[in-house]
């Protein structure tokens, strides 16, 4: 008989455990993908690049066997604890973003460490907001490694929100389960690794049906495969300096169109489909509000932008990339967005603010949490009428329960209260109110671009100072991890800190 290992231990299923802990699983699951996506950036280079070849082959051929070391080692979810998941999860992100500052280093890319960990940031938490003024210069390689961090962070951010939250006290009806049949619960809500492959499969096979589509209607390879990551992800990073408008192709625009409208649905409708369940899918409330607001959207900039240059046709076809893109918190763009009329402007800024809908790739605060708030208004005005009325909040025929709705007012209190700071910090640094509240809202959302103050345009982060980046760098992280995973990560950190300074003092006292 074998004896188990000392360091080892046996669930509640009698499986043998390898406690390797939650940090060690999760770092090494960063370290393996990174290190697939590093090896399939490097095909690009060949040919193009020799040192980023090199560098691209190298750092995967060193975090592969690393990562693939530790995932080899037993793991029962029955460890997973609410502090320690979420701030694992949280310093997932932040160990690729290392892993990419070292890449751009090492390539050249960018000289500087705190451009290149500015750059890595933006990529993980999707942000379209990048310093490459034109990303012409940069080698193959390393513009589909820029994508693939976004690919990476939309992963790892639709992994936290459907595959972690729901099972570490958060609220299953905000993370995009299903919240009217057994059926759909079952279907990605039973256990997180359960939910978590299911939830990559739909994720891998969207991605490559992008890619495959840009390519049919004309784009070239590496575009196609860039373009579908940060598309996927709801990243928007692209290639070119005129983002989606250099190709000037509607094929290409329906392409994203669709892309982005996927990334911005939940995965739970998503799996719906996949399971060919088409009646379940009319009870999506959330994602019908979801698509309402998007038409009427495009129709009211649309009519406030009639009378420019742009004619019937290509202000329809602006008004809908736009309104899309910008509602699935993508960033893309076919046209300056920035200097359109200031009704259009703000009905942007209010849905980039929204996001998508619960249990998507995509950032903000999502509808179902905006349609709960006004469920809840409307429940407290009639306990005004109907003192002893017994109401419940609800999003459709789905209840909400007590707690979720706790966890939308500190959602609101914690959005409110980042975005007051670091907007603040973002004008003594001398950026104009409209900027800075606007680029704090963006980067919140994951979306990346902000108004400029004389309405003329949309800054970029290569307009930025080095200090302003920096502010905005743990605002991005943020808002990618859901913001409370965020929160919680900084006080476990912070306890930490309070604990070994305490342990330190009472050292020196004993001596």
């Amino acid at each position: 008989m074998t004896t188990p290992a000392a360091d080892s231990f046996t669930d509640k299923h009698g499986t043998t455990v390898d406690p390797i802990g939650v940090y060690g699983i999760s770092a090494s699951v960063a370290l393996t993908l990174s290190s697939l996506m590093l090896a399939f950036s490097a095909l690009f280079a060949i040919g193009d690049d020799t040192r980023d070849l090199l560098v691209l082959a190298l750092a995967s051929a060193v975090l592969g066997p690393i990562g693939v070391l530790n995932l080899r080692r037993p793991f029962s979810t029955d460890l997973l604890r609410p502090v320690p998941t979420m701030t694992a999860a949280v310093l997932c992100f932040v160990l690729i973003a290392a892993v990419s500052t070292v890449v751009y280093l090492a390539t050249g890319t960018l000289d500087r460490p705190d451009d290149a960990l500015y750059e890595s940031m933006a990529g993980v938490s999707t942000s379209a907001l990048t310093i490459f003024a034109d990303p012409g210069v940069v080698g193959d390689g390393m513009l589909v490694w820029r994508s693939a961090t976004q690919w990476l962070g939309g992963a790892g951010a639709i992994a936290l929100a459907v595959g972690l939250l729901p099972f570490l006290g958060g609220s299953r009806e905000l993370s995009g389960g299903p919240q009217t049949k057994a059926r759909t619960n079952s279907a990605l809500a039973t256990r997180p690794m359960t939910a978590m492959k299911r939830v990559a499969a739909i994720y891998c096979v969207v991605t490559a049906g992008v890619a495959l589509a840009l390519m049919v209607v004309g784009m070239g390879l590496r575009d196609a495969v860039a373009h579908s990551f940060s598309t996927v992800s709801t990243g928007g990073f692209s290639t070119r300096a005129e983002s989606i408008g250099y190709y000037d192709s509607v094929g290409v625009e329906n392409v994203l169109i669709l892309g982005m409208v996927g990334a911005g649905s939940s995965v739970a409708f998503a799996w719906l489909l996949w399971q060919r369940a088409i009646r379940e899918t009319r009870r999506a409330f959330e994602l019908q509000v979801y698509v309402i607001v998007a038409a009427i959207s495009v129709l009211w900039i649309w009519w406030l932008r009639r009378d420019t240059d742009a004619g019937l046709y290509r202000g329809i076809r602006e008004a809908i990339f736009t309104v899309v893109s910008i509602m699935t918190t993508t960033g893309h763009r076919i046209s300056n967005w920035g200097s359109w009329q200031p009704g259009a402007a703000t009905l942007l800024l209010v849905l980039m603010v929204v996001g998508g809908t619960a249990g998507s790739v995509a950032g903000g605060l999502r509808w179902i949490r905006v349609i709960g708030m006004a469920q809840f208004v409307w429940r407290e005005l009639q306990r005004q009428l109907h003192p002893r009325s017994i109401r419940t909040v609800k999003v459709g025929r789905s209840t909400i329960s007590e707690a979720s709705v706790d966890r939308m007012h500190a959602q609101m209190v914690y959005v409110m209260t980042l975005g007051a700071v670091a907007s603040l910090v973002l004008a003594l640094f001398g950026e104009g109110i409209s900027e800075a509240i606007t680029l704090t809202l963006s980067a919140i959302s994951t979306t990346g671009p902000g108004f400029t103050d004389d309405g003329r345009g949309i800054v970029t982060a290569a307009e930025l100072s080095r200090p302003e980046r920096a502010v905005l760098m743990p605002v991005m992280l943020t808002g990618r991890v859901f913001l409370y995973p965020a929160f919680v990560a900084v006080g476990a950190g912070a306890t930490i800190v309070a604990r070994s300074a305490r342990q330190l003092r009472a050292d020196r006292l004993r001596r």
